[in-house]
């Protein structure tokens, strides 16, 4: 099954049914809100339901691979969607924890052929996290057309 977008960039082939969770990160709780706000409301408007939508709370954003990879043995969610802040310090700790974070979540998706949008924002300064608050939309439109395209091909 092809993908095409609406002008509003909306995925096609969305089914109703698909159960999308989102992980994120407690840290930063008003940037995140953003996020995870942005990422519902592409959600609905793209025909997903609010009750398929669920939330899950990570206590920062190194533990959304392991949340992510318990919902998706547990076949929880069709789709997930990871939201997380990391703000770069004096130290080579956030590069880490970063780069950390992109493989666990990459890893997830390729073990259980389950879309895991990356909106873990890697910023110098919470401002630049600010300004990003409707990156939560991408993910939401990523995972859509990532699940559409899977469901085709399976």
């Amino acid at each position: 099954m092809k993908i095409s977008h609406h002008d509003t960039g909306m995925p096609k082939g969305v089914d109703p049914n698909w159960r999308i969770a989102i992980i994120h990160a407690t840290y930063y709780k008003e940037e995140i809100a953003a996020l995870v706000e942005s990422a519902k409301t592409a959600l609905k408007e793209a025909g997903i339901p609010e009750k398929n939508i669920s939330l899950y709370a990570a206590p920062g954003s190194f533990e959304i691979p392991l949340i992510g990879a318990a919902l998706a043995e547990a076949k929880a969610a069709d789709a997930l969607i990871g939201i997380g802040i990391i703000v770069q310090g004096e130290t080579k700790h956030a590069d880490l924890l970063a780069e950390s974070v992109a493989h666990g979540m990459m890893n997830i998706q390729i073990r259980y052929r389950i879309p895991f949008a990356f909106e873990v924002l890697y910023v110098d300064s919470i401002a630049q996290a600010r300004a990003r608050g409707e990156k939560g939309k991408e993910a939401a439109h990523a995972v859509l057309q990532s699940l559409a395209e899977i469901k085709g091909i399976l």
